[in-house]
């Protein structure tokens, strides 16, 4: 009969199969088949000094977790007080950062929302994001004012965000607050990056969060200095009162919607999509921008995708306004215009493509051929106006996109008239015909 391992064999077992990076599956099998007595022997192995990788003291952390009981608890919350990372080396710091987190996560798997206090301890002293999780699950509202000037922080404001949108109304008041402080980075400095972040992610979370109180406080922001900060208010805004957007209000959501800040970006352009027609005008009025600024203050280009987005959006919510569209996004560079309109998948975008026939250029028509075939039966006139285009590319692309109209509504080859016109004219209208016929002909019935 074998005698049971000694503590020091059961040490050499545990630290040999928590080092072997390479087979981590393998203790993941083995050291929990232990029970109750691998919990010494992983202590043992956490009190020892950080390491310059982290994986295998977090395994030892999930192990724990694993296991439970009190006795695994109470290792995992010493390791959570065990270095000053503040005294350690930037790379051992950074191991044991991850470590720390991961303790974080081994107590929330064990529902210990019971210690609310090392959480808040633990957030204040190492910035754990587990730890803002921690916190918002705990409802520990002492920890909002903390979430909210850790959404300044990049690596923990996602987290930090998360958690006071899980706090709901309770974080309004910090976050309402949050909207009127600035601070610059030096004296000389009005406000600093993360300063402008930090008040741009409170109106995002008052606008994500719905409590009305935030209302007024985002309509006063909406003269702010800074165009990121103002188009966040007027984003949150469209989120709390759709019924009311003011043209000061859509001007900031359009000057967001091309912000070089991709999530402001994101959310501006939602915005002025759940608004729709309020923001057209704005958007006419900022189609000839090239530059905006960064949250440094520094000019930059409009790159050319928010561009496309811009010119895409007016064509999509114009409807009949098409003389003033006409005027203003005609005018834009040709080959700009074309990759816009390639973006246009709205069916009532038909009569503002439909203004755009005439352009000059014949590969704006042929773009714009191409987008109506996308647009259903209303796109049917248009079409036909441009399968008579001087431009032989047009007149192709014109013909491809009836026959795929065609092809999707076989009875609209019935609504295709012969040409009025010369010889050339009334030759081409009958071969048209002819090819919508077979390709009504060729559709699938239904079913």
């Amino acid at each position: 009969m074998t005698s049971a391992p000694s503590a020091a064999e059961l040490d050499r077992t545990v630290a040999r199969l928590l080092d072997d990076l390479a087979h981590h599956d393998v203790a993941t099998a083995e050291i929990p088949a232990l029970g109750e007595r691998a919990i010494a022997p992983l202590a043992r192995y956490l009190d020892g000094p950080p390491q310059s990788f982290p994986h295998a003291r977090q395994l030892a952390a999930r192990l724990l977790g694993l296991i439970g009981g009190p006795a695994a608890v109470a290792t995992l919350l010493a390791l959570l007080t065990r270095h000053d990372l503040a005294t350690l080396s930037p790379a051992l710091a950074q191991s044991e950062y991850a470590v720390k987190d991961e303790v974080v996560v081994q107590l929330l798997r064990l529902e210990r929302t019971d210690l609310a206090d090392e959480f808040l301890a633990a957030f204040r002293r190492d910035r754990l994001p587990s730890a803002a999780d921690a916190l918002a699950r705990c409802g520990v509202s002492a920890a909002i004012p903390d979430l909210v000037a850790a959404l300044e922080d990049d690596l923990l404001a996602q987290r930090a965000a998360e958690a006071l949108r899980r706090f709901g109304s309770r974080a309004v008041p910090e976050l309402v607050a949050a909207l009127r402080e600035r601070h610059g980075e030096r004296p000389a400095v009005t406000e600093s990056r993360v300063s402008r972040w930090r008040r741009i992610a409170a109106a995002t979370l008052l606008g994500e969060i719905g409590d009305r109180a935030a209302v007024t406080p985002l309509r006063f922001l909406l003269q702010d200095a800074h165009p990121a900060v103002a188009a966040a208010a007027a984003a949150a805004l469209a989120a709390l009162d759709p019924g009311h957007a003011p043209p000061g209000q859509c001007r900031a959501i359009v000057a967001g919607a091309l912000s070089p800040e991709w999530r402001l970006r994101d959310r501006c352009r939602e915005a002025a999509d759940s608004l729709a027609d309020a923001c057209v005008a704005a958007a006419v009025a900022a189609v000839h921008d090239t530059e905006t600024v960064d949250l440094y203050d520094v000019p930059v280009p409009i790159d050319r995708a928010a561009r496309r987005w811009l010119i895409a959006f007016i064509l999509e919510h114009a409807g009949a306004a098409t003389g003033q569209l006409t005027a203003s996004v005609q005018a834009v560079d040709a080959s700009l215009l074309a990759e816009a309109v390639a973006e246009v998948r709205a069916p009532r975008a038909v009569a503002p493509l439909a203004a755009l026939a005439p352009h000059p250029d014949p590969l704006v028509r042929a773009a714009v051929a191409h987008a109506l075939a996308r647009l259903g039966a209303a796109a049917l006139g248009p079409l036909l106006r441009l399968c008579d285009d001087r431009a032989r590319e047009v007149r192709l692309a014109a013909t491809c996109g009836l026959r795929a109209l065609v092809a999707a509504n076989p009875p609209l080859a019935t609504l295709v008239p012969a040409a009025d016109g010369g010889p050339w004219v009334r030759c081409r209208r009958w071969w048209l015909r002819r090819a919508l016929r077979r390709a009504a002909a060729r559709a699938p019935g239904p079913g």
